[in-house]
């Protein structure tokens, strides 16, 4: 790298030069805020990107890569068409409502696609996440805490905390129409997450099969659409979710599956365990391109 060329320009340089790659990098999001909100307000707010940089973000995945849908995906694996250089998906978790507000307009403005993983139950309910409840109730650290419970233990755990939340509220979720007019834009594809955002793994095999499939039950009522893709809750392979899970995802019908493993998606990667980038608030669009640029090399 020349020393009188700054990094980041040679970085991008780098990326805009590239003609192959192994595999389709995967990003994902949960909330996004408004530039106006205020910092140190509420928990987790790492998760939660800012309008702006989520914005700077796609506007530097349209210049140095290429967005691809899941329908793009599919055919490529299909082999009805093969897949640009550089692929890049947007997924957003949990189904915030801000990925509406803040979100949409930003892909509607440059032509962009993106996946948008809905946990049903709160939503249907019109409450906050039990992990952002809780996390209000409790602290950050009483989170992390259930998540090591048994599924029993961890359902007598939250219940009772309150979950009530305004529309305004960041953690907000969407309602079941607003998830219906998602899927109706033809810019997101909606799909599952579980009803009610459990660690599947800590769970019964009846209880999880139960949480995948109510979940696509609901996903179909709101939007028309059955569920094809689908999130699994905290995502780590042998910790949160195991291959019992694995199959469950499978037989409600999703034909892709994502982690929170950290990695590119690489060619002949399993269908249902495909790894994605996190991204969190502090991630700029130097740190966002050197992560898939590096991924690709």
């Amino acid at each position: 790298m020349p020393l009188n060329k700054p990094p980041i320009a040679a970085l991008f340089g780098w990326l805009a030069r590239r003609r192959t790659l192994p595999g389709v990098a995967v990003l994902c999001y949960h909330g996004l805020r408004c530039d106006r909100d205020p910092e140190g307000v509420m928990p987790f707010e790492g998760i939660h990107v800012r309008a702006s940089t989520f914005a700077a973000h796609c506007r530097a995945i349209v210049r140095y890569a290429h967005p691809i849908s899941l329908d793009d995906w599919r055919a490529s694996l299909g082999g009805e068409r093969a897949l640009p250089p550089r692929p890049v998906v947007i997924t957003f978790d949990d189904g915030y409502r801000s990925v509406l507000t803040e979100g949409l307009p930003v892909l509607e403005a440059l032509n962009l696609s993106a996946a948008v993983f809905v946990a049903t139950g709160a939503v249907a309910r019109n409450e906050m996440l039990w992990y952002d409840a809780v996390a209000s109730a409790r602290g950050e650290p009483a989170v992390e805490a259930l998540k090591s419970l048994s599924h029993q233990e961890w359902a007598k755990a939250i219940d009772g905390v309150p979950c009530a939340v305004s529309r305004s509220d960041p953690r907000a979720l969407l309602t079941p129409d607003e998830v219906a007019h998602l899927s109706a834009s033809g810019r997101i594809e909606v799909g599952g997450h579980t009803e009610n955002h459990p660690i599947l793994a800590r769970a019964p095999r009846e209880v999880q099969a139960a949480e995948i499939q109510a979940c696509a039950d609901a996903i179909e009522r709101w939007t028309g659409r059955r569920m094809r893709a689908f999130a699994y809750p905290n995502g780590r392979v042998g910790l949160d979710l195991s291959d019992e899970t694995r199959q469950l995802v499978a037989a409600a019908g999703a034909d892709l599956a994502f982690t929170a493993e950290s990695g590119l998606a690489r060619r002949g990667a399993d269908r249902l365990l495909l790894p994605r980038f996190t991204i969190t608030n502090g991630v700029t669009v130097a740190h966002l391109l050197n992560r898939i640029a590096r991924s690709w090399s």
